[in-house]
């Protein structure tokens, strides 16, 4: 996914969805429940995993007298032993198989064990034949039996397997106005986790869950708090009262252990809110998410400055800790030419120093058989759409915001980190850059730049390394 993506919450929650990553992968491939019989066994579990997190599997099981042994060794595959069944009973277990915040289960059920008789039956004795001259006898034949109402069938248990429950203990958001997308209605943006933020910083390993929500004003703009009301995903984006705008910051977003995050739309959404109390029921992908929040909050007023950029000096990118990587995206932008992407990132991950993209535009070769040196400027934007780079040969992209909502931007970016917050950001918007091939398999990078602040400030690089 070629994105990236910024979310500042309380002036310091800063959320960056990765770029050219893959998207994690855990999940089951084997049967969501094993039937084991009264005298155990041993049963594989196997699942599919892709990641570029270096996390361990783990497994555990809440019934450990009947899941003795629990092996995660193997690759792909995860064997148990189930132990024999010493009881009349049927015996039921758990195993909880994750890796790192990403998990399913697998259900084991063991017949019972098959009950002796206490004692041999007897062999029944001959009745003896009736004497139909005894007047103890009744002369009328025995009633028939009456047949038996048939059994209705069990109805099978609807499975769950895709419904995850999630107790958030946390809400963080801003509130944006009544003039900011639709004249009279409150505009809130606000971010349900369960402990994924410390200190106002999104830790790793986390999930979260974005809403952009339209709804009346608050009743008191000194203590902010969302109105009582179901708001339901707006699929058309009407902006209409009591809504969910399906806009980039309505989404599930998840954090992995380097910091890197990727986030995925909604593609149902409800939102109840009563009070203090919230319940959330969203459809990601195949997954169907419940998250409560029962809790004191309030959110912050944020108006949306006019430039994006935090810098209050002229700045020189500092790459001498970052290692970098080259990639070619085809006609990304559906414009006709070719897009490239430099991306530089700390090799602390985002806990220190720098963060770079940039963005660039070559020539109509769009499998990228022309390379990506050269001297690109900033393509501007045109007349047309102020908010629609001016795409065409031999430019970059210059950082842009795409939401209304905080700093939501694409593009070629700088952020600067410093325990794993972001201090300073800024778009790479004016001026160019030249990328050189040195002939010994490293590229030489001379940037000479502005960001969109008003007066501008100078961001200036001059980099010689190899790019992956």
């Amino acid at each position: 996914m070629k994105k990236l993506s910024f979310a500042v919450v309380a002036a310091l929650m800063l959320l960056t969805v990765a770029c050219n990553r893959v998207k994690p992968v855990f999940e089951l491939t084997s049967e969501a429940l094993i039937s084991a019989p009264c005298e155990g066994g041993s049963y594989t579990i196997t699942y599919k995993l892709v990641s570029e997190e270096n996390n361990v599997i783990k497994a555990i099981t809440d019934n450990k007298e009947m899941i003795t042994s629990i092996d995660t060794q193997a690759e792909d595959c995860i064997r148990i032993q189930v132990s024999a069944n010493p009881t009349t009973e049927i015996r039921e277990a758990t195993i909880i198989v994750s890796y790192g915040t990403m998990c399913f289960n697998v259900d084991v059920e063991q017949a019972a064990k098959t009950q002796e008789p206490e004692n041999p039956e007897q062999p029944e004795q001959p009745e003896e034949p009736e004497n139909p001259n005894d007047p103890e006898q009744p002369n009328d034949p025995e009633e028939p039996d009456t047949p038996e109402e048939p059994e209705e069938p069990e109805q099978p248990e609807e499975p769950t397997d895709y419904i995850i429950n999630v107790n958030a203990n946390q809400l963080v958001g801003n509130y944006y106005g009544s003039e900011n997308l639709v004249s009279g209605l409150g505009h809130y943006w606000i971010i349900f986790s369960d402990g994924g933020i410390v200190d106002g910083v999104a830790t790793p390993n986390s999930e979260y869950f974005r809403l952009d929500l339209l709804g009346p004003t608050p009743a008191d703009e000194n203590d902010i708090r969302i109105p009582d009301g179901i708001y339901t995903l707006d699929i058309e984006n009407d902006f209409n009262n009591f809504s969910i705008l399906k806009l980039g910051n309505t989404d599930y977003l998840y954090i992995d252990n380097a910091g890197e995050s990727w986030a995925t739309p909604f593609t149902y959404a409800e939102l109840d809110v009563e009070g203090n109390s919230m319940y959330l029921m969203a459809v990601v992908e195949d997954k169907e998410y419940h998250v409560t929040f029962n809790s004191d909050y309030t959110l912050s007023y944020n108006t949306l400055s006019e430039h994006i950029s935090t810098l209050t000096s002229d700045h020189e990118i500092d790459l001498s800790n970052c290692s970098g990587s080259v990639k070619c995206f085809g006609d990304y932008w559906s414009c006709g030419y070719s897009n490239w992407q430099i991306e530089f990132l700390c090799n602390d991950g985002l806990n220190y120093g720098t963060y770079l993209v940039l963005d660039f535009i070559t020539d109509d070769k769009l499998n990228g058989a022309s390379g990506f040196e050269g001297t690109f400027h900033s393509s501007g934007f045109t007349e047309e759409d102020p908010t629609k780079p001016a795409f065409g040969p031999y430019t970059f992209v210059p950082g842009f915001r795409v939401s209304e909502v905080d700093n939501y931007m694409m593009g070629s970016v700088l952020v600067e980190y410093i325990d794993g917050t972001a201090v300073e950001q800024a778009p790479i918007f004016g001026g160019e850059f030249t990328i050189t091939a040195n002939g010994d398999g490293t590229h030489t990078i001379v940037i000479k730049a502005t960001d969109d602040a008003n007066p501008t400030h100078k961001i200036t690089l001059n980099w010689t390394g190899t790019l992956k």
